[in-house]
């Protein structure tokens, strides 16, 4: 699709440079008239490209809004999925700090419980020596108890330790095991938060991809929106060319209404010689057989140029492969065109009198060499000058 429209834009600029340097005589080959009809055949193509363009304008517009939209939404989950992994991060941390201080607090009451085993151990060996009660079995308590908790509860049954010993270590067992719980629920958090800040981790990746995609194709979609303005602008510059062309041939066509055309013969406008003559001829530059609509008198650069007939000079400018050129409307629609001139001696919509200095020769223009291009037209259609002069 981007090609396709470079493409266009390309076809655009040529077309436009085709039109407005390519030579008048393919511009005066027929009628005014039928110039005119010509570029308004090609103002209504023109008028019908721009407004298909302003169309694929307003579509890819859209299309970029909507994806602008889509992306600024991917970016806004994106910044979501950050600060709340941010978030579970720092719970994360909080939650090692609790479990390092728990585990540094079972250390501590695993170390009071030994020294509290350590004291009753000494009162149990005690007890065994110091025992004199005949009923009392201190090997069996010790070998059918299961644990060291198991022997003294039993040795407090028996009466033989004090309530305040008993509570010590009953105490120690509980804390203990609330640490131990602690500590598992804590462990149990810190799983749900990895796991939790793992899943994050991974829809994040998911909304980097996503939001490049997006971008991508806004790129894609500027592009397309780049390309299609640039086209517009290129039918709206042919368009304008073509208004000033049309505008221009309804400006000559008008001064070709008054007046009557002149009699007898024209004067030579140049003091020169005969080069090339009117009708078809092996173009000097292009090559090929091609239509001469007028006469080559070839003089040296500067030579002066005179107006053949009294006239008013309709045209004075640069006209593409004709170099500076004069126009000159003499009346009764009959004109004469002098080009490739080096200069100019008269300004548009000035009136000269027959054999009045205009210009001097020169090769502006396509040409081979100084020399003047001369014309005659009859309502716009170029005749044999040689059957004038």
């Amino acid at each position: 699709m981007k090609k396709r429209s470079n493409l266009f834009v390309a076809i655009s600029i040529f077309v436009i440079f085709i039109f407005l340097f390519a030579p008048l005589s393919n511009l005066y080959a027929s009628s005014l008239e039928d110039q005119l009809e010509q570029i308004k055949r090609e103002k209504e193509q023109t008028q019908e490209k721009i407004e298909e363009t302003e169309k694929q304008e307003k579509e890819y517009l859209n299309q970029v809004n909507q994806v602008e939209g889509e992306l600024l939404d991917s970016l806004d989950e994106l910044n979501r999925l950050n600060s709340e992994l941010e978030n579970v991060k720092s719970n994360i941390d909080k939650t090692n700090i609790d479990l390092a201080i728990k585990e540094n607090e079972l250390i501590e009451i695993n170390k009071d419980l030994e020294e509290k085993k350590a004291i009753l151990n000494n009162r149990v060996a005690a007890i065994y020596k110091n025992s004199n009660n005949s009923n009392f079995s201190f090997f069996e308590v010790l070998f059918k108890s299961k644990s060291f908790t198991e022997i003294l509860s039993k040795l407090k049954l028996m009466n033989l330790l004090a309530d305040q010993d008993a509570k010590i270590v009953e105490d120690i067992k509980n804390k203990k095991s609330a640490v131990l719980s602690v500590r598992q629920s804590i462990i149990d958090l810190k799983k749900k938060q990895d796991e939790q800040k793992s899943n994050l981790e991974k829809l994040i990746v998911q909304a980097e991809q996503k939001k490049q995609e997006v971008s991508n194709i806004l790129d894609e979609k500027t592009a397309l929106l780049s390309s299609t303005r640039a086209n517009k602008k290129a039918l709206l510059e042919m368009e304008a060319q073509l208004t000033a062309k049309e505008k221009e041939i309804q400006r000559i066509l008008e001064s070709l209404r008054y007046g009557s055309a002149p009699t007898g013969k024209l004067l030579w406008p140049v003091a020169g010689k005969l080069t090339s003559g009117f009708g078809n001829r092996h173009h000097p530059i292009f090559g090929g057989g091609r239509m001469h609509t007028g006469i080559d008198l070839a003089a040296p650069n500067g030579t002066p140029i005179y107006a053949a007939d009294g006239g008013e000079v309709i045209q004075c400018s640069y006209s593409g492969g004709y170099g500076y050129s004069i126009l000159i409307y003499h009346g009764g629609g009959f004109a004469t065109f002098y080009a490739h001139l080096s200069g100019f001696a008269v300004s548009q919509g000035q009136m000269v009198k027959r054999g009045q200095l205009i210009g001097y020769v020169g090769s502006t223009g396509w040409t081979t060499g100084p020399h003047l291009h001369f014309e005659v037209r009859i309502n716009g259609a170029a005749q044999n000058p040689l059957g004038y002069l």
